[in-house]
């Protein structure tokens, strides 16, 4: 699950037995990169904060399944297996479209190919979170203008710009602990 010490949901008392009841699924199950930081529940907390604040906020404006479709990419340049698996099922589940249409979508994106799938505001700001995520230091902001451009206002751009670093972040906790999918149960 990790390679580090744990506490399991059944063993969980206390501050981080409340955080588990937060945020457990339907189907009364945690997901790993949750229960990976549960030696330290502050973090956890933190974690989670930054999560919810970035994805699926009800004051985003850009589409749910397409702030995950952000997370896939960033997750797929960062090569990391456990947040594609999550993030390509939620989008799914998020998705106003054929499950068909977004699963050549996320194939799009695993392939580093988005301009198959995407295009106009959406492709270009799948553009600004590949820069952001492989060197950001590259980034001026002649891309905010062609972003602008492009259709994207200054608040769909930070969006963006935050779910890139959050996935950025959860990527590298997710692989430099060596978290798994191990035993993980998807809820609908």
């Amino acid at each position: 699950m990790t390679w580090i010490k744990y506490i399991p949901f059944e063993e969980a008392t206390g501050r981080l037995k409340a955080i588990y009841d937060k945020y457990k699924r339907a189907n009364d199950t945690i997901a790993n990169i949750i229960t990976a930081h549960s030696i330290r529940p502050h973090m956890l907390e933190g974690h989670m904060a930054f999560y919810r604040s970035v994805i699926g906020h009800g004051s985003n404006e850009l589409p749910l399944w397409f702030l995950e479709a952000v997370g896939v990419y960033v997750s797929a340049i960062n090569k990391c297996g456990y947040c594609i698996e999550h993030h390509s099922h939620f989008g799914g589940l998020a998705y106003d479209g054929t499950a068909e249409n977004w699963a050549n979508m996320t194939e799009t994106l695993l392939d580093d190919c988005p301009e198959k799938a995407f295009d106009g505001k959406y492709l270009v700001l799948l553009g600004y979170a590949k820069a952001l995520t492989v060197d950001p230091s590259l980034l001026n902001e002649n891309d905010i203008a062609n972003l602008r451009a492009a259709g994207a206002d200054d608040g769909e751009i930070l969006e963006v710009n935050q779910v890139t670093g959050y996935f950025s972040y959860a990527n590298r906790t997710v692989l430099g602990l060596g978290i798994t999918l191990a035993n993980e149960v998807h809820a609908h």
